[in-house]
């Protein structure tokens, strides 16, 4: 199915329409949220005021994980799932551990960024098939 439909069919093309724009709403919110739980992480700020704002990038981070699902089902088993995956279950653990938050967020921070601009080659790079194979490419 092709991504210029407006939907994703789990063949790893581009979303388009709804499903694109779905998804640009689903990342500026888990930004945001996960910005602001961060940052009053970093400046000490009652836990109790930053619990929402956890949940939220929780929330928002679950949104993302399920529309990269739908977008590829080869997906979890490549770098860039794995690295979301753990990213994913990091987070998880911020709650249960409140005291190691600040450390466990600036790794998470890192996964993010290196699973979202580290190399094609290793984030289509799969444990199950190996390299992606690109019929466009020799």
């Amino acid at each position: 199915m092709s991504g210029k439909a407006g939907q994703w069919g789990g063949d790893g093309s581009r979303p388009g329409g709804p499903m694109r724009w779905l998804g640009i709403a689903a990342r500026t919110a888990h930004l945001a949220t996960a910005a602001v739980f961060f940052g009053g992480s970093l400046l000490q700020v009652d836990q109790a005021r930053l619990t929402p704002w956890l949940g939220l990038a929780l929330v928002s981070g679950a949104v993302l994980l399920v529309l990269e699902l739908l977008h590829d089902r080869r997906w979890p088993h490549r770098g860039k799932g794995l690295l979301a995956l753990a990213h994913a279950l990091l987070a998880l653990v911020v709650p249960l551990w409140p005291g190691l938050a600040v450390p466990l967020l600036w790794l998470i921070l890192i996964l993010g960024s290196v699973g979202s601009h580290m190399p094609r080659r290793w984030r289509h790079w799969s444990i199950l098939d190996g390299p992606e194979q690109r019929p466009d490419r020799r």
